[in-house]
């Protein structure tokens, strides 16, 4: 019988598999400042956990991903992949020194690290923050109190979720332009569950845009949808704007065309209610 040993460190060796098609010695050692030793341990645990999921490769030191691995994990693939950025980094590629996944350019949206602490440790244990903020509307620095429960990346930008005492609603603020942040000795106002746009379910169904023609229709489909004529995505409401933007799907198809726009969302009485305003 396979002995049983931590799930998180079953996960991370998954995740390698996955995104690397092989874990080694040197590898584990690299990303998680193991000994050698240790790093052979993880190894031969993940062996007798599940031995159909490696294979040993001789030439290369490595123990390469099954076909069998792939098709009993294939399951949970999608959405993992930011995790395993999160551990791998993805450097720019004026940076990249070797590595083969890069990013086109450089991130010019990360957020300060101690207004991110500051904000998400209120939204871990439910405290009232005093923000600086400037916006478009009000671009001199003001003061708000908000009560945050998520911080989010959205498509190229961050933002906190947050019930904003002054404005009495839940609102979303840009990271980057919080001047200060003070966590407060006062419990928050308003919680998750209380904001209703966060809570709801919304089904945003993606189509290609009907102004292309049949041979450009079937890239999309090949691309997006697993050559199928749609794909539904389940988003929060408070959410729906950033993905619908982020993909650059068109919700009204006669003023956005290709190319500029190849994809459309085709159930806009269901979504438009959560879509901001124009």
């Amino acid at each position: 019988m396979a002995k049983k040993f931590d799930p998180n460190r079953l996960r991370l060796l998954k995740l390698l598999l996955t995104w690397e098609g092989r874990i080694s010695n040197a590898r584990l050692r690299e990303l998680f400042d193991l000994s050698s030793i240790r790093a052979s341990q993880w190894i031969r645990e993940i062996r007798d956990q599940a031995p159909e999921w490696v294979r040993p490769n001789s030439i290369e030191r490595t123990f390469d991903a099954t076909a069998a691995f792939y098709m009993e994990d294939s399951g949970v693939i999608e959405g993992n992949l930011e995790h395993y950025l999160s551990i791998v980094g993805l450097p720019n590629t004026m940076n990249a020194k070797g590595n083969c996944v890069v990013a086109a350019f450089p991130d010019i949206t990360t957020p300060n690290p101690r207004i991110f602490s500051v904000l998400s440790m209120a939204a871990r244990i439910g405290r009232m923050v005093e923000i600086t903020y400037r916006s478009m509307s009000e671009p001199k620095p003001h003061k708000r109190s908000i009560s945050p429960h998520s911080i989010v990346h959205a498509g190229r930008r961050w933002h906190v979720r947050a019930y904003c005492s002054e404005k009495e609603q839940f609102r979303d603020y840009a990271l980057g332009r919080v001047v200060d942040a003070k966590l407060l000795d006062k419990p928050s106002e308003k919680l998750m569950n209380d904001d209703e746009a966060w809570m709801a379910e919304v089904r945003v169904r993606l189509t290609a845009h009907p102004d292309l023609s049949p041979e450009q229709e079937s890239v999309i489909r090949f691309e997006y949808f697993k050559n199928t004529a749609a794909r539904v995505v389940v988003c929060r409401g408070a959410l729906v704007n950033y993905f619908i933007q982020d993909v650059r799907a068109a919700v009204d198809i006669k003023k956005q065309c290709p190319p500029e726009y190849q994809l459309a969302v085709s159930n806009i009485k269901e979504v438009k209610p959560w879509l901001f305003p124009r």
